[in-house]
């Protein structure tokens, strides 16, 4: 590598790459969620709200105990959260067939008309993000995501 393309720091020490690019990550998703929160905020939904509905709309069934692994949360706040939004009409706690013990959470027709809403905000947003972006590279940057990822779950 030429060493002119290496980034050099105010004081013109060289920067690690590899930690410039992690911080953009982690910065670009913070700005991604800010934003979408701020969008769904006007219609009312958090962002604990938001992601709880869209686990339970792709894991239709779903356990209390499951919602919170997948949300990495406690299964305290979780619980708090189904039940706030089971008295909303959102959510419907059903008894699970093979476990007297836990029920399975379902979405209500009135979760499913906010869905379609929150959708069609993320819609937007991801014609934002994703501006100027050929199907090609977003194909090649899916692939990178997903190489990061299985890094990551390696590491644990």
């Amino acid at each position: 590598m030429a060493t002119h393309l290496i980034p050099k720091a105010a004081s013109g020490e060289p920067i690690n790459v590899r930690r410039a690019l992690s911080l953009k990550i982690t910065v670009a998703a913070r700005q991604m969620h800010k934003s979408f929160d701020q969008s769904v905020a006007a219609i009312g939904v958090t962002r604990s709200q938001w992601t709880l509905i869209a686990v339970i709309s792709r894991r239709p069934g779903v356990t209390q105990r499951e919602v919170a692994e997948i949300l990495e949360m406690s299964e305290a706040s979780v619980g708090r959260l189904i039940d706030r939004l089971c008295s909303d009409g959102m959510l419907v706690r059903q008894p699970k067939e093979d476990d007297r013990r836990a029920y399975c959470v379902h979405l209500t027709d009135a979760a499913a008309t906010l869905l379609d809403k929150i959708s069609g905000v993320a819609m937007i947003h991801e014609q934002a993000i994703f501006a100027g972006f050929e199907a090609e590279d977003i194909a090649r940057f899916e692939t990178y995501l997903d190489r990061i990822t299985t890094n990551i779950a390696a590491m644990r």
